[in-house]
């Protein structure tokens, strides 16, 4: 199993290793989601967030996609967007794949891998998954 520390990672290089991770059949954990860092203009990301909360299926409200509150749920959300999910092996990859906001006691989190190229590096505007998520009303605990 392969546990990656996602503190101060930026989102989509991260993603994209756990998703090529994932297609090749290996189980990832990816702790610490909470800080996990989009980069670029935070009002930008926002208002991109809030505007596809609002999109509805006109014939059916019901099957509008759903986008999460909370950090984890988001984040897996992003690599299964990485995945290839109309088919089985898709499927069968993203259930491969575990997110936590913190390091739970079951995992051992001394050895996670922070990839240096997915690293955050003088980035001068940036937002984390936390605070994004915070803006539609998550509350962490």
């Amino acid at each position: 199993m392969k546990i990656y520390d996602g503190n101060s990672l930026i989102a989509g290089r991260l993603a994209a290793k756990v998703a090529k991770d994932l297609i090749h059949g290996e189980e990832v954990a990816v702790i610490n989601a909470n800080g996990i860092v989009f980069s670029g203009n935070p009002a930008a990301y926002v208002d991109r967030l809030q505007r596809k909360r609002r999109l509805t299926d006109k014939r059916d409200p019901e099957k509008a996609e759903k986008f999460p509150r909370v950090p984890y749920m988001l984040f897996k959300k992003t690599v299964r967007g990485m995945l290839p999910k109309k088919s089985q092996r898709g499927r069968d990859a993203l259930k491969k794949l575990k997110v936590y906001n913190g390091a739970p006691a079951e995992i051992d989190a001394s050895n996670a891998l922070r990839p240096q190229d997915a690293q955050k590096t003088g980035l001068l505007k940036s937002i984390t998954l936390g605070n994004l998520c915070k803006a539609f009303g998550y509350k962490s605990r």
